[in-house]
C-alpha cells in the first residue's frame, strides 16, 4: 500500500506543486455533467504571492519598494501583470460557480491525507484494489468504486480545507493586489517626486 502512495505521490508531484494560487483540479473536470474550465496558472501571480501570502513576505515586499529604487519599479510592473491575471481567472471562476453550486462535489475532502503528502491537494490515478487501503468511508469507497473507467482502474482528487478556503476566498485576492498596487504607486510616485526635487537643484 505504501508503494502505491509512493507512486502516486511522485506521479502527480509536479501537478500539485503549484503553490497556494494552484489550479483547482476537477475530477474528469465535470461536475453533474457541467464542463468546468481550468483557471490558468501564471508564473508572475506564484512569484508576486511569494511575497504576499504572509506578513513577512508583506514585510520584504514592503522593504523592497522603500528602499531599493529602481528595482522596485520592476515588482511594480510585475504587480501590476499578477493583478491583470488574477482579473483574467477571476472570470472564469465566475463562470464555473455559475455552472454548478459546489466545484467539489466530485472531489474528496481528507485533510489528513494532504497533510501526510503536504499538499492542498492530490490526484489519484490507481487500481482500484490499491484504493482499499486507505481509510475512507465505506460510502466514500463505493461512490469512487462507481467512477470506475471500466478497466480496474480509478482517478479522483482529495482535498483539504485549506484548498477549499482559498477557492472561495480566491476574489479576496484580487482586491488585496489592488491594494498593494494603491501602496506601490505612492511610493514610487513619492520617490520619482523626490529624485527630480534632489536633481533640479544639482
Amino acid at each position: 500500500m505504501n508503494r502505491g502512495l509512493e507512486k502516486t505521490n511522485q506521479q502527480y508531484s509536479q501537478l500539485t506543486d503549484q503553490g497556494e494560487e494552484s489550479n483547482i483540479l476537477i475530477y474528469d473536470n465535470k461536475v453533474n455533467g457541467n464542463t468546468l474550465q481550468y483557471m490558468t496558472p501564471n508564473k508572475v501571480v506564484q512569484f508576486i504571492h511569494n511575497y504576499l501570502r504572509n506578513y513577512l513576505g508583506m514585510l520584504v515586499f514592503f522593504l523592497i519598494l522603500i528602499l531599493l529604487p529602481f528595482i522596485n519599479l520592476f515588482f511594480y510592473i510585475l504587480l501590476f501583470v499578477a493583478w491583470f491575471k488574477l482579473r483574467q481567472n477571476q472570470s472564469i471562476f465566475q463562470q464555473n460557480l455559475s455552472l454548478v453550486m459546489d466545484p467539489f462535489a466530485n472531489m474528496i475532502e481528507n485533510p489528513e491525507l494532504c497533510e501526510m503528502m503536504n499538499k492542498n491537494y492530490v490526484i489519484f490515478d490507481m487500481e482500484i484494489k490499491e484504493n482499499e487501503g486507505l481509510h475512507f468511508s465505506t460510502r466514500v469507497k463505493e461512490m469512487i468504486k462507481d467512477r470506475s473507467n471500466g478497466n480496474n482502474k480509478i482517478k479522483y482528487t482529495i482535498y483539504n480545507t485549506t484548498l477549499k478556503e482559498q477557492f472561495y476566498g480566491y476574489p479576496n485576492s484580487t482586491l488585496t493586489y489592488m491594494q498593494w498596487i494603491v501602496i506601490s504607486t505612492l511610493i514610487v510616485a513619492a520617490q520619482l517626486i523626490l529624485m527630480i526635487i534632489y536633481f533640479s537643484k544639482i
